[in-house]
């Protein structure tokens, strides 16, 4: 058997194949170069993102091992901040800073301006503007706001400018109110001490504060009276003393650029008198309005009749009518008062006689004496107390008259009686 030689391919091939091989197996075991790594996230300047969304600011989006950093959230008591203010025009802001907030949890913050008496800490204070924001916790995969701004108007005068945590606003501050204390911004202990920054608190101006009090009264058709006491142009609060009717007194604060109300009763506002610094001195009271509609009121029915034997009135009231209270009087014997409720009927009678009159007068009116007409039905006899017309019992000449008439004829009939017993035929068998 005749083998033909052997080809030099075959064996370059295999050698080929073989360093493909040992190429691929090195890139696989290789370390991962940090240059050909994803970009680090970084953490928004203005949204915070919830739990599983973001990292901390500052760190690396990768563990060690290669796996995602498991971000994390904070309660209020752990949240830190950092804060802006600026006091005499009036704004301010604040950053959390290692947030977001948890789900649940809430962080409120307010800031407010006061009219005050003096460019240094004095009171009373009296409450301009405020404006009140909060943080708030989120859930996974959501966004929340990382900076709050807040805004109020200043006064042109002397002013105080708080920005606090929490959204409790003191309004006066007094001598015996609450103080802010720790609450404030920027404080070095406490709660406010949270926040990195300027102290948030300032107290300045120039020129006295003055307020401008005014009055508004107006009546309603009940019988009250709304005074609404202004201090809409002054910078200061106005104290309004109001007196009415009753003995009724009361002293009023209102803030600058405020409107308040009041309402006295019927009772209070007859007369009625309101002083306050600066304004001249209002007096008035209830003035009953053009446009009030009087009450409907039910009118009553009212009768009267005539019977054989009495005279006799009705007086019927409607549901919607007034107690009704009037006086019969007679032109003989005693008068007679009568109160009819509404809904109900009342009536009132007297014994018929010859010539008999009832005036009526009080809610009901006759307008003159009512007169006793006899009806033309009645018996001759009449039972109106025997003095009515139809005659008296027959008495006197003329009865003597008929009893002599009576006897003749009681005569004549003995007479005839006698002769017919003459006359009787008698008969026989």
């Amino acid at each position: 058997m005749i083998r033909p030689p052997l080809s030099h391919r075959r064996p370059l091939a295999v050698a080929a194949a073989a360093l493909a091989g040992l190429a691929t197996a090195f890139t696989f075991t290789a370390p991962a170069s940090a240059t050909n790594a994803p970009p680090t996230p970084t953490a928004s300047p203005s949204v915070t993102a919830a739990p599983g969304a973001t990292a901390t600011p500052g760190a690396t989006a990768s563990t060690p091992a290669g796996q995602p950093a498991a971000p994390t959230c904070v309660t209020a008591a752990d949240a830190r901040y950092t804060h802006t203010f600026d006091g005499p025009a009036g704004r301010a802001s604040i950053t959390l800073s290692n947030g977001p907030l948890c789900r649940g949890e809430e962080q409120e913050l307010a800031l407010v301006s006061y009219v005050t008496p003096s460019a240094q800490f004095a009171v009373p204070q009296y409450v301009l503007d405020t404006s009140v924001k909060k943080f708030t916790g989120v859930a996974p995969g959501e966004l929340g706001l990382a900076t709050l701004d807040f805004a109020v108007t200043v006064p042109h005068c002397y002013t105080q400018v708080d920005f606090v945590f929490g959204s409790k606003v003191i309004d006066p501050l007094t001598d015996t109110s609450d103080r802010y204390g720790d609450r404030k911004v920027g404080s070095p202990a406490g709660i406010g001490s949270r926040s990195t920054g300027p102290r948030a608190w300032y107290n300045g101006g120039s020129g006295s504060c003055v307020a401008a009090p005014e009055v508004i009264a107006g009546s309603d058709c009940d019988g009250n009276v709304e005074l609404t006491l202004v201090n809409r142009s002054g910078n200061a609060a106005a104290t309004f003393t109001i007196t009415g009717s009753g003995g009724f007194t009361e002293k009023v604060a209102v803030p600058m650029r405020k409107i308040v109300t009041r309402k006295l009763a019927p009772g209070e506002a007859q007369e009625i008198t309101v002083v306050a610094p600066g304004m001249k001195d209002f007096t008035g009271g209830w003035e009953k309005p053009d446009d009030c509609q009087q009450p409907s009121i039910g009118t009553p029915d009212a009768s009267h009749e005539s019977t054989c034997d009495q005279m006799i009135f009705r007086i019927s009231n409607p549901e919607d009518g007034t107690p009704l209270t009037s006086t019969f009087t007679p032109n003989k014997g005693e008068p007679k008062k009568l109160t009819v409720e509404p809904g109900r009927t009342g009536t009132v009678s007297f014994a018929a006689s010859k010539n008999l009159t009832v005036t009526v007068t009080g809610a009901l009116d006759s307008g003159g004496p009512l007169a006793w007409e006899k009806p033309e039905d009645c018996g001759s006899g009449g039972t109106g107390g025997g003095d009515q017309d139809g005659g008296l019992p027959v008495t006197g000449a003329a009865a003597s008259a008929i009893a002599a008439g009576a006897a003749v004829l009681l005569a004549a009939g003995a007479v005839l009686f006698v002769v017919a017993r003459r006359r009787r035929i008698r008969f026989t068998a």
